[in-house]
């Protein structure tokens, strides 16, 4: 017991007592100092620069993942803009996306759970099967769903940070298809001419 509280072997992690508190607080070691090991000699060691490509190799690649999994939530976001685009009805008398005739000389409607709007039966998706109440949604929400589950959104209550894929050349006019600012640009100076 006394070998574990005032340490009694080399390197043994030592519970300091209040005169060693001191003693380490005059010394400015701090007070959870390894027995045999104090902060100076921590400062003494450095790094080899194999050491240091390695570490810089391990950000690097961790920043290439990370632009490439924003890029990957950019993908789901811009595919679930698009169905939002394509809406032909009006989710009252027709079907929210195929604009469809709903009622009762058109087909058969559903609810969608998440927004309220009506769509038809072939664009609905039944979200839990065998219920005695089906729970219904439109593609639109169930992609939202899918875009919160896959992106982590769920967890972080939020959409993270994403880059929307780049714009082709004949839609230069869509703001949906820029993608986000990575860092903010630099202003030119106007000449005063």
């Amino acid at each position: 017991m006394a070998d574990t509280i005032f340490g009694s072997g080399n390197d043994q992690w030592v519970c300091p007592n209040d005169r060693q508190l001191a003693l380490r607080a005059k010394l400015q070691t701090g007070w959870s100092v390894h027995t045999y090991q104090t902060e100076k000699q921590r400062r003494k060691q450095h790094l080899s620069p194999a050491e240091v490509e390695a570490i810089l190799q391990v950000i690097q690649r961790a920043e290439r993942l990370d632009v490439l999994e924003q890029q990957r939530i950019g993908r789901l976001v811009e595919r679930l803009e698009t169905m939002r685009r394509n809406v032909m009805g009006n989710g009252l008398s027709q079907c929210l996306l195929c604009g469809e005739v709903l009622g009762f000389l058109g087909s058969s409607s559903v609810f969608c759970k998440d927004c309220r709007k009506k769509v038809c039966t072939k664009c609905g998706i039944e979200a839990s099967p065998g219920q005695k109440r089906p729970l219904w949604l439109c593609k639109i929400c169930s992609e939202q769903r899918e875009v919160w589950k896959r992106s982590g959104a769920w967890f972080y209550k939020g959409l993270p940070k994403y880059i929307l894929p780049l714009k082709t050349p004949g839609r230069a006019d869509d703001p949906h298809f820029r993608p986000l600012p990575t860092e903010p640009a630099e202003r030119e100076p106007r000449s005063s001419e």
